[in-house]
């Protein structure tokens, strides 16, 4: 199976939009439409529903999720092996949830390149229950993650804490009217979704749920809305005034953590990198 398939479908997935999905694989829309076509052609089933702009996986395309993420992440461990055979380097295996790649991860991979040139990374975007798995059976190095797994051999190398605030491309609202027009829902996980009910309850329902951060701030810049986003990525656009910071509204906390085997011998050495 062509690989450039799952990657389209997994894509989606995530982005729940096939314009969205095009731009982030730098391909057109149409091409997009024939790798599912062709992908749920070789799978015999459909994989998701379309109804106007709301693209739904069904339950074929749910349990595909973990399939095509393991089979991507297998070949790309493979080739990544293989060629650094022939160089005196190093294969590190790192994967992160799709919302700490924005929080986190992107700012680290650049700087952990630039002080570790002999080091080949193979990142990857998992979900939480993958990146457990692979930490545990020792094909994935080190996770990057908000619920580690309960297990013996599993260890917490750091504690990562994140401030999710209020914001909004309206100056001056308070948390009561921005919750009540354009709000959109970001879904940062568990922990997230109990500290929001606490404090907004019996709310309207939103204009919007999403589970990927930059869509949902760049949506509310472009179109006016509100959410909760975490205070590292949005810094800069309340400096610049292009969104604000809804003052009265809660400040939501959560941890995320960076976690490996503790049987696998080749993280040792780089526990104090990774956390530098």
């Amino acid at each position: 199976m062509d690989d450039e398939l799952l990657k389209t479908f997994l894509e989606i997935h995530k982005t729940r939009h096939f314009g969205q999905a095009a731009e982030n694989l730098f391909i057109t829309q149409s091409a997009v439409s024939a790798r599912i076509r062709q992908l749920e052609q070789e799978m015999g089933v459909r994989l998701f529903t379309r109804d106007r702009n709301n693209i739904r996986p069904t339950v074929a395309g749910e349990k595909l999720v973990g399939h095509a993420e393991e089979m991507l992440c297998t070949w790309n461990q493979i080739k990544t092996d293989i060629a650094v055979a022939e160089e005196d380097k190093f294969p590190l295996a790192i994967g992160g949830v799709s919302s700490l790649w924005d929080i986190y991860l992107s700012q680290w991979l650049i700087k952990f390149t630039e002080k570790n040139k002999d080091t080949i990374l193979n990142c990857q975007v998992l979900n939480t229950e993958t990146i457990n798995q692979k930490i545990i059976n020792r094909t994935l190095d080190f996770g990057f993650t908000y619920s580690p797994p309960q297990n013996d051999t599993v260890i917490v190398l750091k504690t990562l804490p994140i401030k999710f605030i209020m914001v909004s491309s309206r100056k001056g609202l308070t948390a009561e009217k921005a919750i009540k027009k354009n709000y959109i829902y970001v879904d940062w996980g568990t922990s997230f979704s109990e500290e929001h009910h606490k404090y907004f309850k019996n709310i309207p329902p939103p204009l919007m749920r999403i589970d990927v951060g930059r869509i949902a701030k760049n949506y509310i810049k472009k179109k006016s809305g509100t959410a909760y986003l975490p205070e590292r990525i949005v810094k800069r656009d309340i400096e610049s005034e292009q969104l604000y910071k809804v003052v009265d509204a809660p400040e939501i906390k959560r941890n995320a953590y960076i976690i490996y085997n503790n049987q696998n011998e080749r993280c040792e050495p780089f526990a104090k990198i990774i956390t530098g």
